[in-house]
Order: C-alpha cells, then sequence, then structure tokens
C-alpha cells in the first residue's frame, strides 16, 4: 500500500511540475547554441530567429557561437545541459547524421541525447556549373559523366560534407562517375569552378546563390522536394529525371534529452509564431530557405529518417571519417 502511495504521489508531482512549468517558462533568457562560427548561413538563420523568438516567448533568446569539429563541440554541449529549456541547439543533418557516421570519437547519440522542439528550414542542395560548359539539364550531365567516367569533377566542402554526399547520392542513383574534390569550405571551391578548374559544385542554396545571382554559376537542379521561390526555373532532382537522387538539409531546433513536455510545447508554439512573421519569412526567403513549420514528433521522424540515408549513403559510397 506505502508503495502504491509514493507512486500515486510521484506521479502527482510530476503532473504538478509539468503545470508549473508551462506557467512559468521561460522566465529567464533561453540561449541559441549555433554550433558553427559567426557569419555563416546557420549563424544568420540562428539570429534571425532568435531575434524573432525573442518576441514571442516573452523574454530573450540570446545566440552562442561554440564552433568547432564539424559541429560537434555545440552540439554536445547541449546534450549535456540541464533538460530545462534554457540551452538550445540549431541542428542540422550535419550533426545529427554526418558527424555521428563520420567522427568515431563523436560523444552524444543523435537520437537519444536530445529533444526534438521543431523544424525552422529546409534549405536545398543545389549542383551549379561552370558556364563554359555546354549542359542545361541535368541529364546532360549524367550523360556526359557516363560516357566520360572521371572527366567531371566536383567540389564540396570536404569528406562527408553534405556536398559531397549530395555527389554520392547522385552517382549511387545514375551511376554517373563524378570525381570529388574536397575543399576546406564550399566558397573556396566557387573560385576553381569559376576558373575551370573543376566543373560543379553542390552546395547548399544559401550558399551558392550569390554566385548564381552574379551570373558565374548556372544551377542545374535541386536536391528538394519542390522548386526554390527564389529559382522557380530551376527543377528539382526528381523533376530532372531522377528521384532517387535526393539528400533533403533540414534545419530544426533540438534540446538535451528528457524536456518536459510542457516547455517542448511553448518552445514548438514560439516557434512556429516566429515562422509565421511575414519579416522572418522575406529574410529566410532571400537566403534561401524555406521555413519549416513542423511538431516535434515531425522533427524527430525525420531526424531519424536522415540519419538512416546518411549512414546508408556513406556505407555504400565507402566514405570514410576519423
Amino acid at each position: 500500500m506505502k508503495t502504491l502511495r509514493g507512486i500515486a504521489f510521484c506521479f502527482i508531482a510530476t503532473l504538478l511540475s509539468g503545470s508549473v512549468l508551462a506557467q512559468t517558462y521561460p522566465n529567464r533568457p533561453v540561449r541559441l547554441i549555433v554550433a558553427y562560427a559567426t557569419g555563416g548561413v546557420s549563424d544568420i538563420m540562428g539570429r534571425v530567429l532568435a531575434q524573432k523568438m525573442s518576441e514571442t516567448l516573452g523574454q530573450p533568446m540570446v545566440v552562442e557561437n561554440r564552433a568547432g569539429a564539424g559541429g560537434m563541440i555545440g552540439t554536445d554541449f547541449v546534450a549535456k545541459a540541464a533538460p530545462d529549456g534554457y540551452v538550445i541547439v540549431l541542428s542540422s543533418p550535419t550533426q545529427m547524421a554526418i558527424v555521428p557516421n563520420l567522427n568515431k570519437s563523436t560523444p552524444y547519440d543523435p537520437i537519444k541525447d536530445f529533444t526534438p522542439i521543431g523544424g525552422i528550414a529546409m534549405t536545398p542542395n543545389i549542383l551549379s556549373i561552370n558556364t563554359s560548359l555546354p549542359f542545361r539539364t541535368l541529364k546532360d550531365v549524367v550523360d556526359y559523366a557516363n560516357a566520360n567516367p572521371g572527366k567531371l569533377t566536383f567540389g564540396s566542402s570536404g569528406p562527408g560534407s553534405v556536398g559531397h554526399l549530395s555527389g554520392e547520392v547522385l552517382r549511387i542513383a545514375s551511376g554517373a562517375q563524378l570525381t570529388h574534390v574536397p575543399y576546406k569550405s564550399a566558397g573556396a571551391a566557387y573560385p576553381d569552378m569559376i576558373s575551370g578548374n573543376i566543373s560543379m559544385v553542390f552546395d547548399t542554396l544559401p550558399s551558392a546563390i550569390q554566385h548564381i545571382n552574379s551570373g558565374k554559376a548556372r544551377p542545374i537542379a535541386l536536391m528538394a522536394s519542390k522548386r526554390a521561390p527564389l529559382l522557380p526555373n530551376v527543377p528539382t532532382f526528381a523533376e530532372a529525371g531522377f528521384p532517387e537522387a535526393t539528400l533533403h538539409f533540414w534545419i530544426g531546433l533540438h534540446g538535451p534529452a528528457n524536456m518536459p513536455q510542457p516547455v517542448v510545447q511553448t518552445l514548438n508554439e514560439g516557434l512556429r509564431k516566429a515562422l509565421a512573421a511575414p519579416d522572418l519569412r522575406e529574410r529566410f526567403t532571400a537566403l534561401g530557405a524555406d521555413p519549416l513549420a513542423i511538431s516535434p514528433q515531425e522533427l524527430g521522424d525525420m531526424t531519424r529518417t536522415t540519419l538512416e540515408q546518411i549512414t546508408k549513403t556513406i556505407k555504400t559510397a565507402g566514405i570514410k571519417g576519423d
């Protein structure tokens, strides 16, 4: 009987604590960890979001950059933080799928050590090429690559990066034999592509758009479920005839594991309100990002699906990590 009373007491206490959290959270600033350096696309989007969520939550959201190890340092910091909703991370497939696959010393489990909060945006991968090349469609690229194995080269931000994986996804789906040329960053690959030293670059649209808009790079196709508002005439890989060549790059919010449900709900509601704001949507669209207002459950499902896909791609392509 005493044991039953104890269980009942704990259950009631848990319900009451959740109710109190729902009423009082947040009552101080929320720290948004961006696991990359200042000035990049993730940092810019994080700061735009934090400014708007400060309004929707009624408390400041403060961006804190903790860069290093491909996003692992900042992400691990959040995994080890108190699960009270005051330390959260701007998350992506890089942190949640690529790093855990390629770095054997990754100190966190991307599923077990985090609580999904909600989606922020989709930032599609795009294939753009040197403007002197005659190709106008993805089929042109694939046909030439198949007829001339290894002659076409593509740059990316390094082995195992999203750009590298995009090239491997296309190779697996089409058989196209492309030669990968890794750089320290995608930005460093563009001068070589523009000068003709390499043929093409796989990169996220927010990073690639400046080179496309300047006319120095020709967009071929997007790895996305739909066309981008910034480039309405550029088809998706599926529209271009390669539906199996898909790799979705999303940005979301995760917190430490075991966050109270009322806190998660409050953050998700604040995030959705922020993403609905016309000025934020305008800023995201200008960056080449599509706002992604989804539930914690949907983000959790997306994280698992992405992890499974990237794990399979890395194994199939034989990409080796540290």
